[in-house]
């Protein structure tokens, strides 16, 4: 057998033979999930393409989360219909509050390592903080490959990224990916897996390892993989799940290879309108702001609400500007409220939202107006993302957020006193 990379090994064992980068193949999913947005249009097609049980014999799961709690008629409805639709398929339909899906099926154990997964919606690379490969796809694919058990995929070639070092203060792994975004560009990716491989120094928690993959996406790529550690593997044995341990070749041919040192790095921002407009926070500093809003499917995790509370422990949110805190999971949300995290976050006057997309995905629950400015630590700020396309949206790390809710302008945590 060749050597192979995370993705290749991945491929290989769904398409039941082994396959290289650059071959198309028909390769049947382990897991399928979607949501209340664009599942009802995934039942649509399905029901156009299928009039009995479809082909798929793997896990299928649909999940209540972008609009959680319904903010209209319709949006109620979609819930009604996905219901529905999971009762036919005999799926799991997860309810509303319990949680944003990437992050709740990573938590859960739904999602595991070496898997093939395919979700309707773009962040379905976030299953890939895990080492599985998360492939996001359009409603009609995802009902295609309901109904006939299998799709066909391009084997993609793969991107290796080598981070070393130690963080400096403030600086995390959102710092990271936002830089490389930096780097590489919105189309950096396209149609690549980027694979991330811890080097000397480099310990990264399922928190940092969400915030990698997650937003690979954003640079056009195909999947995004954190290479599974010790850890990773220990967490599933310990919640007694048994996972396939798929770790790529030492000698696995890579499209390129880029090293960083994150040690180098201080906190950084991505300028409207695109996320790989990024510069380091003391190019941004002083820009005032309406909003500040933390919490989404990948950066809504208890490392980023401890980091929330560290700055605005004893401290209040600016006069001026509205602190939004999501937590990703209803389980994120109790083991905050255990610590005391939730306490004094609601003490600095910010404003708790249960966990959904809500506003991140410009739905409900802080959508910006005309003129209005945001900093967020989610993942995209293209015009409009956040609500009206007068309106402007820079992203960072948690820390940034923090700080920058307080001084009512974007600021440097390290010169926070």
């Amino acid at each position: 057998m060749a050597s192979q990379t995370m993705a290749e090994k991945i491929l290989s064992k769904s398409a039941g033979k082994e396959v290289h980068s650059g071959e198309y193949v028909w390769a049947s999913p382990d897991l399928i999930y979607i949501h209340d947005i664009l599942g009802p249009l995934t039942y649509d097609v399905y029901r156009q393409m299928n009039k009995g049980k479809g082909l798929y014999t793997g896990k299928f799961v649909i999940v209540h989360d972008h609009i959680f709690p319904p903010k209209d008629i319709q949006s109620a409805e979609n819930v009604q219909q996905m219901k529905s639709f999971s009762a036919e398929l005999e799926a799991e339909f997860i309810k509303g509050g319990e949680g944003i899906e990437h992050t709740l099926l990573v938590e859960r154990g739904i999602i595991k390592p070496g898997q093939l997964i395919l979700g309707g919606d773009s962040h379905t690379v976030t299953s890939g903080s895990v080492g599985a490969m998360g492939i996001g796809m359009g409603s009609t694919d995802i009902a295609a490959t309901l109904a006939l058990g299998r799709n066909w995929f391009m084997v993609p070639d793969t991107m290796k990224f080598v981070l070393s070092g130690e963080y400096p203060e403030f600086v995390t792994s959102k710092d990271i990916i936002l830089n490389i975004l930096g780097k590489i560009g919105v189309n950096g990716a396209n149609y690549r897996t980027m694979e991330f491989h811890s080097g000397d120094g480099m310990k990264l928690s399922l928190d940092d390892r969400l915030s990698l993959s997650n937003m690979t996406v954003e640079a056009g790529a195909k999947a995004g993989i954190c290479v599974p550690s010790d850890e990773i593997f220990q967490h599933y044995a310990d919640i007694g799940e048994e996972v396939e341990r798929i770790l790529p070749d030492s000698d696995a041919k890579y499209f390129s290879q880029l090293s960083l040192n994150v040690g180098d790095l201080e906190p950084q921002v991505a300028m409207p309108y695109s996320p790989d407009n990024v510069v380091g926070v003391s190019e941004v500093k002083g820009i005032e702001l309406d909003q500040v809003y933390i919490g989404n499917c990948a950066n809504g995790t208890l490392s980023d609400l401890r980091e929330a509370a560290e700055i605005l422990k004893g401290n209040q949110v600016h006069r001026r500007v509205s602190l939004i805190v999501v937590p990703a999971t209803r389980n994120i949300y109790k083991k905050a409220l255990d610590e005391g995290l939730i306490k004094i976050l609601l003490d600095a006057s910010a404003t708790i939202a249960p966990s959904t997309c809500g506003a991140c995905a410009g739905l409900h629950m802080g959508v910006l107006g005309k003129g209005e400015v945001a900093l967020s630590n989610t993942n995209r700020n293209y015009r409009g993302r956040m609500g009206h396309p007068g309106s402007r949206v820079y992203l960072s790390g948690t820390y940034v957020c923090a700080t920058s809710a307080i001084e009512g302008k974007i600021s440097d945590p390290r010169e926070f006193a």
